[in-house]
Formats: C-alpha cells, sequence, structure tokens
C-alpha cells in the first residue's frame, strides 16, 4: 500500500525546517533540537505526549488531548522519529547548499542562520498558518530556551532521543 505523508517528504521538511528558521529567535542550535521540533512540526497532536516544564503548564492547555483519530494515532514515534532522520539532514544539507544555513556549522552538528535573506515568496508562504500550526509554533518558541541535555532538558521531557549519557 502506498500512503503519503509530509513528514517523509523532503520538500515539505525543506518548508518546516525555513519555518523554524523564520520563527525562532536563536541564530544558532543544535541539530538534535532541529529535528525534534520539525517532528513536532509534522506531527502536532503528539505534543500533548510531553513533559511541559511547570512555566510552560499554559501551552499545554493549547494541546490538550483530542478526540482520538486513528489515521493520525503514531503507534512508535519513536521509530517514526528516527525514520525522518535522512529527510530532515537531507533538507539541512539542501539548505545549507543554497548558504541559509552554515555547512561548517551543520558538520558540527549546529544549525547555524546565516546573513543570506530568505526571499520573499518563501517567508509568505511561511507566514501562512493555519490554527493547529500557529499553536504548534507557539509550542516550539517555548521550548526554544530549554536546555537540550540533561534530565530536565528536551531530550528527556519528548522521550525522542536518549538523554542519560549526554554531557551535561
Amino acid at each position: 500500500m502506498l500512503v503519503y505523508h509530509p513528514a517523509f517528504d523532503l520538500y515539505s521538511c525543506v518548508f518546516r525546517i525555513f519555518q523554524l528558521l523564520t520563527f525562532l529567535k536563536q541564530k544558532e542550535l543544535e541539530v538534535d533540537r532541529l529535528r525534534i521540533l520539525d517532528f513536532y512540526l509534522a506531527f502536532p497532536s503528539e505534543i500533548s505526549k510531553i513533559k511541559f516544564p511547570q512555566d510552560l503548564l499554559a501551552l499545554k492547555t493549547l494541546f490538550k488531548k483530542r478526540s482520538p483519530n486513528v489515521y493520525e494515532e503514531l503507534i512508535d514515534e519513536k521509530r517514526i522519529f528516527d525514520r525522518m532522520k535522512a529527510y530532515q539532514l537531507s533538507a539541512l544539507k539542501c539548505i545549507a547548499s543554497y548558504g541559509f544555513i552554515d555547512n561548517d556549522s551543520l558538520n558540527k552538528g549546529i544549525v547555524r542562520k546565516t546573513d543570506k535573506v530568505i526571499p520573499e515568496e518563501i517567508l509568505t508562504k511561511v507566514n501562512e498558518l493555519s490554527v493547529e500550526k500557529e499553536n504548534t509554533i507557539k509550542f516550539i518558541v517555548g521550548f526554544q530556551d530549554l536546555p537540550l541535555y540533561g534530565s530536565f532538558g528536551v531530550k528527556y521531557r519528548t522521550g525522542l532521543l536518549d538523554f542519560k549519557y549526554d554531557r551535561i
């Protein structure tokens, strides 16, 4: 059976990463953090499973568990996240090849924005947000200041990547 999902589409991934680069205020961030945020941009219904910190609990109310849709329910989110890795890394390399992020930093596991301006046509499309996407962007902006590593970091809170052996 052939099934399409934007999570496994390179061009859709490039677009989601442009959305993240546009809305995040940081000039640089870790590749793992960007991958996690991209996962939730592709699967916003999974946000309700995150362990939110106390100061961001107001965000959790935006993502209350909705009535289950069997077509949206992920059986193994870690496995899906791992399958997305190849698309995410290819999208990052594509964006780096156009000069929107620094290629040398990308090779070191850091996504660093360059001064190259994203074309207006892309920015117009990036800023067209549905209510669900807008709420997801609010979550992403709220989670950008949390540490990635450690027992209270983004890896731990999402459960998508191992955190036990991180250097803190």
